[in-house]
């Protein structure tokens, strides 16, 4: 699994570089919004049931990311200008919603 080398917050873009030479960039918006927190994503109920319900509005339109820190040798955790602070990010899951272009072409080829 590669792991990031340099994360950069600032500008339009968050962007990353991993250690296998890909450079993932993402749009602030879309990072937010896929923010995996139980918090923005939901969770199951505590007695069982399958409703899942996030907590959180939607998410402001200017919302970016204010700064990031590493967590353990997995993942990545963002605070944003809305003060959310408690999404994980995990190097798989940053991989998977890549908006690079090559990533971009590398999904619609796949249908």
């Amino acid at each position: 699994m590669p792991f990031p080398r340099k994360v950069a917050v600032d500008g339009p873009r968050v962007s990353i570089e991993w250690s296998d030479g890909h450079a993932s960039v993402f749009s602030h918006k879309r990072l937010r919004e896929a923010c995996p927190c139980a918090l923005c994503k939901g969770e199951a109920p505590p007695l069982g049931g399958s409703a899942v319900i996030p907590l959180t509005v939607a998410v402001p339109a200017g919302v970016s990311a204010t700064r990031y820190s590493m967590v353990g040798r997995y993942a990545i955790a963002f605070a944003w200008s809305d003060g959310h602070t408690s999404g994980i990010y995990p190097y798989e899951y940053l991989l998977e919603m890549c908006e690079c272009e090559a990533c971009a072409k590398a999904r619609a080829r796949q249908g």
